[in-house]
């Protein structure tokens, strides 16, 4: 659980008196200060306490809430029955005006309540932030193809996955906020996972034998749209253990399939969407499909050095939008003239004709392949 003003002084059940819009802020730590300006110590993102011994009048009350707002200081619990018997009023209107988060600590509540309360969740954090990057090592070690099937399972037994998988793949916003929601479902029913942010993705490799992958795959979105937003969704059909990295692939591409679609994708895409990337799936040998993909696209990443990165998403983006000049260039945030140049320049690098039907299939062929070799 990330630690915000919110939540820890729910946990001390205390209140705010201003800046409840703001109080979802990230803590990054707490300190106690009795400076009228303690920001050139403070690097954004504390909590601040103080018994306002320093501020003894109006202005400058509302002085160190400017610097503080001005600063990206979290918030600031002001304690009370020391120099003030309340938070002053100039104080709580200067924050409601920067809508900064304070609240009040009595006398009763010494800081050191507070701070370790706060130093607690602070810990649990980082401890949840240590196994969410073992989970990803696991993930991606599992994602190799260089792990004996023997290894492979005794990799995913801990995690209640057996002998037949599936992945479950996410395009969240944020995929790293929406992990930890995916994996409470997946524990409420009952389902052997491994939960991890991959190649952009929030994916869960999940025990086949416990439910319908895509019907898993469809309530999990469905619970994680109201907090995280609109989002594509896919899933893979179930496959033996060793056939892991096949799996996932397969989830990575459905979802890729239905994102061209232009509005027309079902809730949870799956193998039945998958259309081209069948073909590309196909190619067992990732030497051959890589080497393809060089031929094709090597000229541009090669001869135009970092400028050709810059080359390859501008052809990404152009294809997929069916050579629509106006659409392609608003995607890029370019001038459709900067993007004419791009492309002139692609087909003089490659030796390609983007009107040559041909041509324009490599391409395609060649940057979605590129994503399977990665």
């Amino acid at each position: 659980m990330e630690l915000t003003v919110e939540s820890l002084i729910g946990e001390l059940g205390l209140k705010l008196v201003s800046g409840q819009d703001s109080a979802q802020t990230h803590v990054r730590w707490v300190h106690s200060t009795e400076l009228p300006d303690p920001t050139p110590w403070l690097k954004g993102g504390e909590l601040l306490l103080t018994t306002g011994i320093q501020l003894t009048g109006p202005k400058l009350q509302r002085d160190f809430i400017q610097r503080l707002a001005d600063n990206d200081i979290a918030g600031l619990g002001f304690g009370t029955g020391f120099a003030h018997k309340r938070v002053p009023a100039a104080l709580v209107t200067a924050a409601g005006k920067r809508s900064f988060p304070v609240f009040e600590v009595p006398y009763e509540l010494p800081f050191i309540a507070v701070t370790e309360r706060a130093f607690a969740q602070l810990l649990d954090e980082r401890y949840e932030l240590l196994q969410r990057t073992m989970v990803g090592d696991v993930l991606a070690e599992a994602l190799s193809g260089h792990l004996y099937p023997e290894d492979l399972q005794a990799r995913l037994r801990p995690f209640g996955i057996g002998e037949q998988v599936a992945v479950l793949a996410f395009r969240p916003e944020d995929p790293g906020a929406a992990a930890l929601s995916v994996e409470r479902i997946l524990e409420r029913e009952h389902v052997g996972n491994l939960v991890a942010v991959r190649a952009g993705l929030l994916c869960a490799v999940v025990d086949a034998r416990s439910a319908d992958p895509v019907a898993l795959a469809r309530m999990i979105r469905n619970e994680l749209i109201p907090r995280f937003g609109e989002m594509h969704a896919s899933a893979s059909r179930p496959a033996a253990t060793h056939s892991l990295r096949m799996s996932f692939h397969e989830a990575r591409c459905a979802l890729e399939a239905v994102r061209l679609r232009n509005g027309d994708a079902p809730e949870v895409a799956s193998h039945e969407d998958l259309g081209a990337f069948q073909l590309l799936l196909s190619l067992q040998d990732e030497d051959a499909l890589s080497s393809y993909c060089r031929s094709v696209l090597g000229p541009l990443e090669q001869g135009e050095g970092e400028y050709g990165d810059e080359l390859v998403r501008s052809l990404d983006v152009f294809i997929e939008n069916n050579g629509h000049w106006e659409k392609a260039a608003a995607a890029l945030y370019c001038h459709r003239h900067t993007l004419r140049y791009r492309i002139r320049r692609i087909e003089q690098l490659t030796g390609r004709d983007f009107s040559n039907a041909r041509d324009r299939i490599e391409f395609w062929l060649a940057l979605r392949g590129r994503e399977l070799a990665r």
